[in-house]
């Protein structure tokens, strides 16, 4: 399902308002889903500095004390969406189990090199640390 664009103002405490867009706002059993995505046709996965940018925005976003749409607050996770080419299967962090990780990387040994693989289990941590934020692999078709 694709998502709507949105435009978030975000205030602080001081009386300071940024503007920021996500790539996607999702709507989805009740929960709104705040998503960047980072996809590569080349390669298995996205580019580190695709990937930090991602979650720079999205760890912003899942720090938010409350988000409020139309004067009433509404429930959200935030999600990070990377699309590989030859990618088998996908994964979503925090919700697979290591076993489920190993057995990812394992059908998919020929498309990850070793670096490729620290990211996606340093992604996996990530997510385990941020109760708001969910982390998908899986492939661009």
């Amino acid at each position: 399902m694709d998502g709507l664009k949105a435009t978030f103002s975000i205030e602080n405490y001081l009386g300071g308002i940024y503007y920021l867009t996500p790539d996607e706002i999702i709507f989805e059993n009740n929960i709104y889903i705040i998503q960047e995505s980072k996809n590569t046709s080349k390669a298995s996965l996205p580019k580190l500095p695709d990937i930090q940018d991602g979650l720079f925005k999205l760890i912003l976003f899942s720090n938010l004390d409350s988000l409020v749409l139309n004067g009433q607050p509404v429930l959200f996770v935030t999600k990070l969406k990377l699309t590989g080419n030859n990618v088998v299967g996908s994964i979503v962090f925090p919700d697979a189990s290591l076993k489920e990780l190993e057995y990812f990387l394992e059908v998919n040994i020929k498309n990850f090199n070793t670096n490729q693989k620290l990211i996606i289990k340093k992604l996996a941590l990530e997510a385990q640390n941020n109760h708001k934020l969910k982390i998908e692999v899986s492939s661009n078709f």
